[in-house]
């Protein structure tokens, strides 16, 4: 009775703390901006995504790296309640004085602040392409934000990776058109560079041992429900006992579930040896490297995947719902570049049989991948950055991945 009485009581002071907490930063902000001048070539990488800086944000870091640029790096995460009002006080202190902020996904922090002249805000998107709708593109839904919020809309860029979704990061972000630039997506540069590969394949086969010599399936299906707090996978859609029996001695499966999804999946012992838990595995991309087979829902792992070259199935038993529920910005026919499976048994009856598709990845790659090229990180720093105060070439983006 007592924790209902509390889950109440925080649902009636949630919308009062976050106006308050909206108030003390834009008024933070300000003042700062007001007795405290602008820092040329200060840059601010925030991420409230994990416990380190990663993907976009890891590539642009080393980009800059030994440049003009100051770097501070800002990881928000769960924190005592005074500790984090302290901790945003002063991150918000610090973006005042910024001339480039960067954030790589939705960032409430930073929504009610009124830029100060001279300061940037650039979203780096953490996905690739155009695929479950987000932001105002889903007002009007469940979930989605009334056309009247503030996220997004303070945007100075957005990067994206083709030239033909533009328009659909506007409409997500609430922008004007020419606030999005098409220059690629950092973190895809990694799937370029033979070596690097190579580099993060044999270290992570030293970390994982158990990938050697054999054929990896991945399966890295997206979540259901509204956002981070709601957020679920229904893993019972998956037979684990019948996914290990179908695999064979050489061939294992990995389960990398989203970020969001706490519920893990329950191992059965007798296929430890073929089935893995790798939801705490930092790098997503890694483990695209060393898989053999994507499995995967309406993830936009999809992106990354097709300029590896390799077979995807789509395993979508609650296509239709979905499509009501969370809505794509295309047909999902034009995504589907591999087979599209309805149930379980249709999943393991396709696991050997799944094929390749060149003709259609290329297809979908030119839609939605066409500012991949192996040169997005350098095509970003020159399109938001100085190009004359650095050189940016494969000696600045060394390591990244």
């Amino acid at each position: 009775m007592l924790s209902q009485l509390v889950r109440a009581l925080r649902r009636r002071l949630h919308p009062i703390l976050q106006i308050a907490r909206a108030t003390v930063n834009r008024t933070v902000y300000a003042l700062v901006a007001r007795y405290r001048p602008l820092r040329p070539n200060s840059v601010i990488l925030a991420t409230n995504r994990g416990p380190v800086l990663t993907d976009n944000l890891r590539y642009i870091d080393k980009a800059l790296d030994k440049t003009i640029y100051r770097i501070e790096r800002h990881i928000i995460t769960k924190r005592p309640f005074f500790a984090r009002i302290a901790y945003e006080v002063r991150f918000i202190a610090a973006m005042a004085q910024a001339e480039y902020t960067l954030v790589d996904d939705f960032f409430p922090l930073v929504y009610p602040i009124r830029l100060r002249p001279g300061a940037r805000l650039i979203q780096v998107w953490h996905a690739l392409g155009a695929f479950k709708q987000v932001g105002y593109s889903r007002s009007g839904r469940h979930g989605g934000p009334p056309l009247t919020s503030i996220s997004h809309r303070n945007y100075t860029d957005v990067i994206v990776s083709a030239t033909s979704i533009r328009r659909d990061y506007a409409e997500a972000f609430g922008v004007d058109l020419e606030v999005v630039k098409a220059t690629g997506i950092p973190r895809s540069d990694l799937f370029f560079d033979e070596t690097r590969m190579a580099r993060v394949r044999t270290r992570i086969r030293q970390e994982l041992p158990f990938l050697r010599e054999r054929r990896v399936i991945l399966f890295a299906p997206t979540f259901r429900g509204r956002g981070r707090r709601s957020a679920d996978y229904p893993i019972e859609d998956l037979d684990l006992a019948a996914f290990g029996a179908a695999l064979g001695e050489q061939t294992i499966l990995l389960i990398r579930m989203h970020p969001f999804v706490k519920r893990r999946p329950i191992i059965p012992e007798q296929w430890a040896d073929r089935i893995f838990d790798l939801g705490d595995y930092p790098e997503f991309n890694h483990l695209l490297l060393v898989s053999d087979l994507l499995i995967t829902d309406y993830s936009s792992a999809i992106f990354e995947y097709a300029l590896l070259g390799r077979p995807v199935l789509f395993y979508a038993p609650d296509l239709d719902q979905y499509w009501r529920e969370r809505g794509f910005y295309y047909p999902f026919s034009e995504y589907a570049y591999g087979p599209v499976v309805p149930d379980f048994p249709s999943l393991l009856a396709a696991l050997d049989s799944a094929e390749y598709d060149e003709e259609q990845a290329k297809r979908f790659r030119e839609r939605f991948l066409d500012r991949c090229d192996g040169q997005a990180t350098k095509r970003f720093i020159e399109t938001v950055f100085s190009p004359t105060d650095f050189p940016v070439g494969p000696a600045a983006t060394k390591g990244a991945g």
